[in-house]
């Protein structure tokens, strides 16, 4: 796949997705994604996305000012 942003080399790695959402910031690491290798772009596809999505929902209500969730430990 080539990146949308500049056409460069897309690669496996993984990220991290960061949220400020109401004050509150959630900072969900080892999110699998492609990353360009020219210019840093990132995509998450559909399903991860969809995953990430319900994860960020989960701790929604948290009360921490600032959260970490390890993305593999969770939804592994």
């Amino acid at each position: 796949m080539d990146c949308v942003m500049c056409k460069g080399l897309m690669e496996a790695k993984t990220i991290n997705h960061i949220v400020d959402k109401d004050g509150h910031i959630t900072i969900v690491k080892n999110v699998p994604a492609l990353v360009c290798k020219q210019c840093g772009e990132n995509f998450i596809d559909n399903s991860v996305a969809i995953k990430l999505e319900e994860l960020l929902n989960k701790y929604s209500n948290s009360n921490v000012e600032v959260l970490i969730v390890n993305y593999i430990e969770k939804v592994a």
